[in-house]
């Protein structure tokens, strides 16, 4: 076997001068192939300019599903008010003070109370209907005399029930208002002085009043009807239209009545200060009371209710001034604003008239558009 003598073979210079040179042009290439200063700059900016785009894009659509959502649980509230009305004789629970109940329902059989002979609150008597296992209103809220003691106190309340809540709520605390102080046996909290005076709770729909109220002789207005708009004095008095004591069958067309809404506050800021947005004056927390009523309304529609009751719909919640509406036959649907009027009162336009029928008061109308 022939072994090659490879000890006299040299290294031509030219090819490990070429191999240097590479080298030397690779360590260039690496150093000159950098970003510049202007370069990085140019980069950052154009990043910056498309999220500055695409950013309320995102938060717009991040909107939209809130309002979705919101929307979804209205439907699920519709569907616990068709399962309590059910097994209630095609009633809804009653909302009103113990004379309302005392009128409405003497043997306490319609509707439903707890253990106690408490009246529950409507989203506790849906909660049972829904299935959740809630039997005492202070099980589901607390009971503060305003909103700012409620809102301090926000850690006590309870969020087992998801449906009341609409993601888009800033405020996320609101009182049913009614059952009220007369008759009210559970606190909840016993040895807290302020557990008295209103249940608040994680809230963020209204009820309708002339639906699920009770009118009595305490001084209760009555609601529109045939034209008449509710106010208890003058030569009309006697005129207007009774609440229906949570009686669906009486209601004209259920289809285009409201039974839950979008309602209370539109900021924390607002709802702190309730007691200026209230019109009558009474700094108890009715002023952000999530009722809605057709009382001292000039039309049956939700535009003309919120001329005088303005500060209970959040029309600042969703997208473009959206409402979401829970109707009579338990549908739910988005109302989208059509006119917008400057509120004097408010200092901010609010709706007079939406892209389709929703109506308060639950009495068959004169105008048969309902419309402003």
């Amino acid at each position: 076997m022939v072994i090659a003598d490879r000890s006299n073979v040299s290294i031509s210079p030219l090819r490990s001068g070429t191999k240097m040179e590479s080298r030397k042009q690779s360590r260039r290439w690496r150093r000159d192939s950098g970003f510049t200063l202007v370069e990085l700059l140019v980069v950052v900016s154009i990043i910056a300019l498309l999220i500055s785009i695409l950013l309320p894009s995102l938060r717009q659509a991040r909107e939209q599903a809130k309002a979705v959502k919101c929307l979804a649980h209205l439907r699920g509230l519709g569907q616990a008010g068709a399962t309590f009305a059910n097994d209630h004789g095609n009633q809804f629970q009653l909302s009103a003070s113990e004379n309302g109940v005392n009128e409405a329902d003497p043997d306490r059989q319609r509707f439903e109370y707890d253990t106690d002979g408490e009246l529950l609150t409507w989203p506790v008597a849906l909660a049972q209907a829904a299935g959740v296992k809630i039997d005492k209103n202070w099980k589901w809220g607390i009971r503060r005399q305003n909103i700012s003691d409620a809102m301090d106190a926000a850690g006590k309340i309870s969020d087992v029930f998801e449906l009341p809540m609409c993601p888009s709520d800033k405020v996320k605390i609101a009182s049913p208002f009614w059952p009220n102080n007369d008759g009210l046996r559970g606190t909840g909290d016993p040895d807290d002085p302020q557990s008295n005076g209103y249940y608040w709770g994680k809230l963020s729909y209204g009820i309708n009043e002339d639906v699920v109220g009770a009118t009595t002789e305490e001084g209760t207005t009555p609601v529109w009807k045939d034209g008449f708009e509710g106010e208890d004095d003058g030569e009309d008095k006697g005129k207007a239209g009774m609440r229906l004591q949570g009686k669906l069958d009486r209601i004209f067309d259920p289809s285009t009545v409201l039974l839950t809404v979008d309602a209370g506050a539109n900021t924390v800021e607002d709802a702190r200060n309730s007691e200026m947005y209230d019109p009558n004056g009474d700094k108890a927390g009715d002023g952000l009371a999530n009722l809605i009523t057709s009382a001292r309304a000039s039309k049956p529609s939700l535009g003309s209710s919120m001329r005088y009751w303005y500060q209970r719909i959040p029309v600042k919640r969703h997208p473009n001034g959206v409402v979401n509406v829970g109707f009579c036959d338990f549908h739910a649907a988005p109302a989208k604003p059509t006119v917008w009027r400057m509120h004097p009162r408010a200092g901010y336009k609010i709706p007079s008239d939406f892209n389709q029928m929703v109506r308060v008061s639950p009495y068959q109308w004169r105008d048969l558009t309902g419309r402003n």
